[in-house]
């Protein structure tokens, strides 16, 4: 010890320096653990409050740390699920993917997948997993992993998958996924049962719903298919007397009924509007088709409730086969010829497709397509009928006939584009150019004819232009530009259409008269409209059906029909005009029971103008 009493080292330093490092070492130390305790304690905080499931892995793929929120998806604490494999909860689908994605992390590699996950309580979740791998100098330890809820987000897609794919009225399959499972099941049909084909279970699809209307796969046993393609008959007047919400409540009938009325795993579409689809596959038998074709038709027999009123709707049906059709489209456009076949047969029918329906269809779209252009190309030519006094046989009028000179097909009859040009529309603009032309005409003819001021014009009006907005308007424009008087033209409309229309048709008929034309109930006889409506209806003319005008001369209940047609004229006001007359024998029975005016091939055919006016000027 020194003089002054310090305590001195061996080389005479002081011995308290360090001490003093060593207790400055310690407080770092201490700070450091403190801050890696801190930290540990951050980590293990957000690890808790993941609100995603949050765990660990250890080697062997077992649970080393869970979350609270990964010990709520699968319903357990955490201590019960330390040691657990990670798979335990995995539904029984997933696990060979989950194993495999498991093993991939615990070799290095970032994964992520998708599974199920199934709780203790069987409630199922959907899970998107990312699994990380733990690394340390000597290779990986381990897996810190993540799964993260996406059970509603899983169940949006599905409602929206779902939606893509099905009719939002009736919950059937729509067009997109009709026309898939029909291309899946020709693949299916093609191939020999060694490479898939015919298989007795499951269905490919292109969206997770089941093939057939009750959720189980279709039984399939024969290598035949077919489709059908059904289109409801006068859906159109249902939904325009009863309106659009009694119009989709039968569509949903209707929808029901096919589904009970096929085999349950049969696929039934709304293919749109009013037209449904079937895919019968796995059939034995091309005939095997009859059977449901049978009891669809008998099933939409049965009278359907719409409120108050009780209807029956029928259909038109068309079926196709697959030897008949290379794709889905083919088949689904030849089960649409075989229904327009069936539709024009009658309705409430069903047709088969053959080859020459084709034929006939690829023809009816070129007419049609011709047919477009045939007011600007100036093909349509009108033809003029006499009316003509029976009891002198004095022409007093005549009624226009369309005609259309089809370049490289002739002069085309009326039949054969008329009711294509009533479906498509075009009837509007054709009838339009109808009434121009002949109110130009019968102007001419007044101008030119010595007597021609009386002469009168009758033109037929369709139920489209009826329904027309304009139609009206059209009339009095074109009367005001060939200064014709409307009490000359004579607008004539069928039995048929008035009676579809009856409500609707009154204010058209209504708004026509005010113009000051005449109107005339057509093929009168053959709708069998009751007095009620022809009391309401304004109309001047009844024409009387040729059916019974051939048999007047013959007596019995044709000509009886035609003697009470003309009475009911007189009782209310109305001309009566036969239509029709061949013989002599007709004229003077129709002239003998009271009808005065005629037209038919007795006194002449349909005339161009130049010969319509030698029939006037030659008198009787």
């Amino acid at each position: 010890m020194s003089s002054s009493g310090r305590r001195v080292g061996e080389r005479g330093t002081p011995a308290y320096p360090a001490y003093a490092i060593h207790h400055e070492v310690s407080a770092v130390l201490v700070a450091e653990l403190e801050r890696a305790r801190a930290e540990v304690e951050r980590y293990r905080a957000l690890f808790e409050q993941l609100p995603d499931a949050a765990f660990s892995l250890d080697l062997q793929g077992r649970l080393t740390d869970v979350n609270a929120a990964c010990a709520r998806l699968v319903g357990e604490s955490p201590l019960e699920l330390i040691g657990s494999p990670m798979t335990r909860f995995v539904a029984d689908a997933d696990v060979p993917r989950t194993e495999k994605h498991v093993a991939a992390a615990l070799a290095g590699q970032t994964q992520s997948w998708t599974a199920d996950i199934v709780s203790v309580d069987g409630f199922r979740s959907s899970v998107e997993i990312t699994a990380i791998p733990v690394q340390s100098p000597a290779g990986v330890v381990g897996v810190h992993g993540v799964a993260r809820d996406i059970t509603q987000a899983r169940v949006m897609e599905e409602q929206l998958t779902h939606q893509a794919f099905h009719d939002p009225l009736t919950g059937l399959a729509n067009r997109l996924l009709f026309r898939d499972r029909v291309e899946r099941a020709l693949t299916r049909a093609s191939l020999p049962p060694s490479l898939g084909g015919t298989p007795t279970t499951g269905v490919m699809t292109i969206e997770p719903a089941p093939h057939g209307a009750d959720g189980a796969p279709p039984p399939i046993q024969g290598r035949h298919l077919a489709v059908l393609f059904i289109d409801l008959d006068d859906f159109k007047t249902i939904n325009d007397s009863l309106g659009h919400a009694e119009g989709d409540r039968l569509l949903e009938e209707v929808a029901a009924r096919l589904l009970k009325a096929t085999r349950g795993f049969d696929l039934v579409a709304r293919l749109g509007g009013d037209e449904f689809g079937v895919l019968l596959e796995g059939m034995m038998r091309e005939t095997d088709a009859q059977g449901v074709i049978d009891r669809i038709k008998s099933s939409l027999k049965r009278p359907i409730t719409l409120g108050e009123r009780e209807v029956i709707v029928g259909a038109s049906l068309g079926v196709a086969h697959a030897r008949d059709a290379a794709s889905a489209d083919e088949l689904l456009r030849n089960a649409d010829v075989a229904m327009y076949q069936a539709k024009t047969a009658g309705k409430g029918r069903h047709a088969e497709f053959d080859h020459a329906m084709h034929a006939a269809a690829v023809a009816r779209l070129e007419l049609a397509a011709d047919l477009r252009f045939a007011v600007d190309r100036d093909e349509l030519r009108l033809m003029y009928q006499p009316v003509v006094e029976l009891a002198t046989g004095t022409v007093v009028g005549a009624e226009a006939l369309v005609r259309w000179e089809r370049p490289g097909h002739g002069l085309v009859q009326p039949l054969s584009f008329i009711p294509l040009a009533e479906e498509s529309g075009l009837i509007v603009p054709i009838g339009r150019w109808v009434l121009r032309e002949a109110c130009t005409q019968l102007a001419r003819w007044r101008a030119s004819l010595p007597g021609g001021e009386t002469l009168t014009m009758n033109v037929n009006v369709s139920g489209r232009q009826l329904d027309d907005a304009t139609f009206g308007a059209d009339v009095r424009a074109i009367l005001a530009e060939t200064g014709v008087p409307p009490e000359l033209i004579t607008l004539e409309i069928t039995e048929s259409v008035l009676m579809q229309r009856a409500d609707g048709a009154l204010a058209a008929l209504h708004a026509l008269k005010a113009i000051g034309v005449s109107l005339a109930i057509d093929d009168f006889g053959t709708g069998y409209s009751s007095l009620g409506y022809l009391q309401r209806f304004p109309v001047d003319v009844l024409k009387i059906d040729r059916a019974f005008v051939d048999g007047v001369a013959r007596g019995g209940s044709n000509a009886a029909l035609a003697r009470t047609i003309v009475a009911l004229g007189d009782a209310l006001g109305l001309r009566a005009v036969a239509e029709g007359v061949e013989q002599e024998v007709q004229q003077t029975a129709l002239a003998a029971l009271g009808c005065r005016l005629g037209q038919g091939y007795l006194f002449a055919r349909p005339l161009p103008p130049s010969d319509f006016v030698k029939r006037f000027a030659a008198g009787k």
